[in-house]
């Protein structure tokens, strides 16, 4: 059987229908066999079947193959149609698959069910640069869905879902997987624990643990103004006498102790006070510390912070950057269980951190970083601006340059900044139920068809639609089981155990 012969044998047997209409990019199918609707076909043990969000194809005049996404079935009075968009055009001869087209099928062609070879090349990266894959497509188990890592690790992925949709087991699945078949590649992935979920995820040859009371970021790697935003300090006369203050720490020593700062304040009030009739004025001095007061009280917060100052006043041990920059694992778990001002502040030093060095470094061991609950230092509804989003901001739309990628994943899309997600070139979404936080995601991110987007909310957990630059096609993928689990699963209530009275 020659070429030809091969694909209309293929054709005969999927036929779902004919095209019966075509408004620009809409093709209207009706079908001819109701049996390959919405109906399971197995062949060799390989399960397979069309439904919304499932694609079909029909042959275009130069033989290549027109791709459609199904956006809708339903039933007239006579016949059931079959509403599609088309999504791209496949070529058999070079076996590549391509975004969009110029050329139109004809009225009446046949449209068939894609089998799950040309369903393999639609889902593979076109890229050959050790292509990972993320899981199965869901109408044809037998089919892969690949990424691209230099895009999905290199730029930015958003990994969206209602708490209990699977969310962190898919970040840790992808994690798992490509550093299990990878090992030698230059790449470190960088984790924000919030929820302690990660640690039991990745044995001990892949990951490093650090937990909050081992980190080190002395804050002396600020700037003046950075400890301005951190104390929170206003213009007028709290900056200028914190930045007096500071410079004069910094004279005595570079690794200055955030402890002598409410001295050095008061010797500076002392210095300001004004002199009446050769002696300082009580009240001119009791008026500048008011002026100072919400400052002080923002500094004597921090420093009575004791597992705070362990982590961003101690001059004694290593930094974490060199501890990250230095390990010879490839995940590096950092145990962020703290409140939500001091995680602003150590995200706030670790992302600088991580800023200045890779800025400095682009060659170096590629970053990237897992935000996890990414709403809780990037949340742009907070009362007051956030000291941690400044870097990450910054980190989002230049770290490509130099060798940073972020994942953000949050349960609270539409809190987080827009700025921030809208440089997120791939995205997985989970179920979404929330109208707000499906509609951010709409205005924000670029998929090919809005039927995805409408299919958010009935998501079964672990399957998630994936679309962006890293993927070679949007589709509705079950994610690959993650093993080991991280420490997330949906709590149970325990059984009363009752005591005998008696």
């Amino acid at each position: 059987m020659n070429f030809f012969g091969k694909c209309w044998y293929h054709m005969q047997v999927n036929e779902i229908g004919r095209i019966t209409k075509i408004t620009g990019s809409k093709v209207l199918i009706r079908v001819t066999e109701e049996s390959a609707i919405n109906r399971l076909g197995v062949e060799s043990f390989v399960a397979s079947y069309i439904s919304v969000g499932s694609l079909v194809g029909t042959r275009l005049v130069d033989s290549r193959i027109l791709i459609m996404t199904v956006e809708e079935i339903y039933d007239s009075d006579a016949d059931i149609f079959v509403s599609s968009s088309i999504s791209g055009i496949f070529d058999e001869v070079t076996e590549k698959f391509t975004f969009g087209t110029n050329t139109y099928p004809l009225v009446g062609e046949q449209v068939f069910k894609l089998w799950n070879k040309v369903l393999g090349h639609i889902f593979a990266p076109a890229e050959k640069v050790n292509p990972s894959t993320i899981g199965t497509y869901i109408y044809d188990n037998s089919v892969t869905v690949g990424y691209n890592p230099n895009v999905l690790f290199g730029k930015h992925l958003g990994v969206f879902g209602n708490t209990g949709s699977g969310k962190t087991c898919t970040v840790v699945s992808i994690i798992q997987n490509y550093i299990r078949e990878n090992k030698g590649k230059d790449i470190k992935f960088i984790i924000l624990d919030v929820n302690g979920e990660y640690q039991r995820a990745f044995d001990e040859d892949d990951a490093d643990y650090i937990s909050f009371d081992k980190l080190r970021f002395h804050h002396s790697l600020l700037s003046n103004t950075e400890y301005g935003r951190l104390f929170r300090a206003a213009e007028g006369v709290q900056y200028p006498a914190l930045k007096d203050c500071i410079t004069s720490l910094k004279a005595e020593n570079v690794r200055w102790s955030l402890e002598e700062l409410p001295s050095q304040i008061e010797q500076w009030i002392d210095k300001h006070t004004d002199i009446q009739n050769g002696k300082k004025s009580d009240f001119s001095k009791n008026q500048i510390s008011g002026y100072l007061r919400t400052m002080s009280l923002r500094i004597d917060g921090i420093i009575e912070d004791e597992s705070l100052m362990g982590v961003i006043n101690n001059a004694d041990a290593a930094s974490t950057m060199d501890a990250i920059l230095h390990t010879g694992k490839k995940v590096i778990i950092l145990d962020l269980q703290v409140s939500s001002d001091a995680l602003d502040i150590v995200v706030y030093m670790l992302f600088k951190a991580i800023y200045e060095y890779k800025s400095r470094n682009r060659d170096t061991t590629h970053l990237c970083l897992v935000l996890e609950e990414a709403h809780r230092y990037i949340n742009v509804n907070a009362e007051e601006s956030r000291l941690g989003s400044y870097y990450i901001d910054k980190l989002s739309r230049e770290g490509r340059k130099f060798g940073v990628g972020l994942i953000i994943a949050s349960q609270i899309p539409s809190m987080l900044a827009y700025e921030v997600v809208s440089q997120c070139n791939s995205v997985i979404m989970h179920k979404i139920t929330s109208k707000r936080d499906m509609e951010f995601l709409r205005g924000v991110l670029r998929v090919s068809n809005d039927t995805f987007y409408l299919q958010m909310s009935a998501l079964e957990k672990q399957h998630a639609i994936v679309c962006g630059e890293a993927f070679p096609n949007d589709s509705i993928v079950r994610i690959h089981d993650a093993r080991p689990l991280p420490r997330s699963n949906d709590p149970e209530i325990e059984d009363l155990i009752l005591c005998d009275a008696n």
